[in-house]
């Protein structure tokens, strides 16, 4: 077998490889994405609006998803 076609074989694993891991990112990316979509659509209370409903609702780390 002469170089050339270890260096083909090479080039051919390695492109192969970079597309699974491609894949399989982006698969978990859109995971999260959905995630925070579905966190960020919920309906407002009242402590929405006012100003000790903000903060006692952003110490509890609910007022804004984590995500954003």
């Amino acid at each position: 077998m002469d170089k050339n076609f270890y260096w083909w074989s090479g080039a051919i694993v390695f492109l192969t490889m970079l597309v699974a891991f491609l894949v399989i990112n982006s698969q978990s990316e859109l995971k999260k994405q959905l995630l925070c979509q579905s966190l960020r659509i919920r309906p407002l209370s009242e402590k929405f609006f006012t100003w000790n409903g903000i903060l006692e609702l952003n110490q509890k780390g609910e007022y804004q998803p984590k995500c954003i």
